[in-house]
C-alpha cells in the first residue's frame, strides 16, 4: 500500500490540480527570499503568465520592485533545480499591496519567548498577618525556588 505522501504527489501531478503544485513552488520561492521580505508576503498566485505577490505594506512594494532581478533569478534557479517547478510559465512578476486585513496563521508567526534566569534564592521572611496572604507568599516562594534550580 502506498503512503499518503506518494498519493498526494500523484494527485498534484494531474492537470486539474496544477494550481496546488504551483503553490508548492511558490512556497519554496518564498522560503528562498530574505526573512524580512518573506514575512511581508501575504499570498502569491499566478494568473495567465504573471506571478502576483500580495504584500502587507507599501514600503515593501518598493523593496520588492528594487529586488525584482533577485526574485527572477531565484525563480529561474528554482525552475532549473526542481522538476515539479520546471513547467511554471511565468513571464512577468507584479507586486501589489492588499487593502484587506488577513488573519495571520498562528503557525507562521512564532512568538519569541524570553526566559530569564531566576536571581532570587527564595529566602525572605513571610511577615503577612493575613492567613490567605501568607499562603500566597509561600506559593510564590515555592515557584521562585523551582525556577532558581
Amino acid at each position: 500500500m502506498k503512503d499518503s505522501k506518494t498519493i498526494i504527489e500523484h494527485i498534484i501531478k494531474k492537470p486539474r490540480f496544477k494550481k496546488i503544485g504551483s503553490q508548492k513552488c511558490f512556497k519554496k520561492l518564498k522560503s528562498l527570499l530574505p526573512p524580512r521580505m518573506a514575512d511581508s508576503i501575504l499570498f502569491v498566485y499566478q494568473k495567465n503568465s504573471i506571478l502576483f505577490f500580495a504584500l502587507n505594506h507599501p514600503a515593501m512594494k518598493m523593496e520588492f520592485n528594487y529586488n525584482l532581478s533577485l526574485i527572477k533569478r531565484l525563480l529561474k534557479e528554482l525552475q532549473r533545480l526542481e522538476s515539479e517547478c520546471a513547467n511554471l510559465n511565468i513571464k512577468d512578476i507584479k507586486f501589489f499591496v492588499s487593502n484587506k486585513m488577513f488573519e495571520i496563521d498562528s503557525n507562521t508567526k512564532k512568538e519569541k519567548i524570553i526566559r530569564y534566569k531566576e536571581r532570587s534564592l527564595a529566602k525572605f521572611k513571610n511577615r503577612a498577618k493575613n492567613e490567605k496572604l501568607a499562603k500566597i507568599f509561600e506559593e510564590i516562594r515555592e515557584i521562585i525556588a523551582k525556577n532558581g534550580q
